[in-house]
């Protein structure tokens, strides 16, 4: 995990990440900023550290009020309930490219 400024805007977080969950829109070993003072709502993407998880996940946060869960856009992961046992780490902002290694 890196920190990022960008110009105007708030400090935010640089997380690369890891599996196939969030494919095919976001592949393996891409980077995504993060700001961790938005709070989190219906419909955006999130990192989110699980009580009893030792990494944090990046997952579509779905539903609201008493039922939320983490969505992952690859069919082949299972949902995951969060009942107050997660914390939000924060809200994907963007999604960044390479265009040379």
């Amino acid at each position: 995990m890196d920190q990022s400024e960008r110009p105007g805007k708030r400090l935010c977080l640089c997380f690369e990440y890891a599996g196939g969950s969030m494919e095919p829109r976001f592949v393996e070993g891409g980077t995504i900023i993060v700001d961790p003072e938005l709070e989190a709502r219906s419909g955006d993407f999130v990192i989110v550290r699980l009580d009893d998880a030792q990494e944090a996940t990046f997952k579509l946060l779905v539903g609201g009020g008493g039922s939320r869960f983490l969505k992952p856009l690859n069919g082949r992961y299972p949902i995951i309930p969060i009942n107050g046992n997660a914390t939000v780490v924060g809200v994907v902002m963007e999604q960044r490219k390479e265009c040379r290694r």
